[in-house]
């Protein structure tokens, strides 16, 4: 029950982005990769996914790069893991069309408290935007100076 790795490194991409806005000069995913530590073929990859989700823009050319295709405080984390792993479900059963994964559906009580779960964890990240994760990040790093 842990989001992938994938999920991680596209936040924090994003949250360096969200941290560049609202200036109209790209970042590089060199630049962005480097400063992460992401492997810089996998971020490319996600980079992709996230643009096609219409949460970043791209430029292409010499000063291309990446940028936030809105506010960062329109971007929320739901958005994010949507992008790159789908619906979240902590258990198979509660995935789209998985009744035929469970064949005591109709007595199964477990199932309910899986999809409390899913609730509780979709409302924290709906209400997670990049903005708020930037200020913390910043917070992080003046609580540390």
């Amino acid at each position: 029950m842990k989001f992938g790795v994938g999920v991680d490194y596209s936040l924090r991409a994003l949250i360096m982005l969200a941290e560049h806005y609202p200036s109209s000069a790209p970042l590089r995913v060199e630049e962005i990769a480097a400063a992460q530590r992401i492997p810089e073929n996998y971020l490319r990859r996600l980079l992709v996914e996230l643009k096609r989700a219409g949460i970043l823009l791209s430029q292409k050319g010499p000063s291309g790069g990446y940028l936030l295709a809105r506010s960062p405080a329109r971007i929320t984390a739901a958005e994010v893991v949507q992008a790159v792993e789908g619906d979240y479900a902590p258990v198979d059963c509660l995935l789209e069309g998985a009744s035929a994964i469970c064949r005591r559906d109709e007595f199964c009580s477990i199932r309910d408290m899986w999809r409390e779960v899913r609730e509780a964890v979709v409302a924290i990240l709906s209400r997670t935007t990049l903005q708020m994760l930037a200020e913390r990040r910043r917070g992080a790093i003046s609580f540390q100076i």
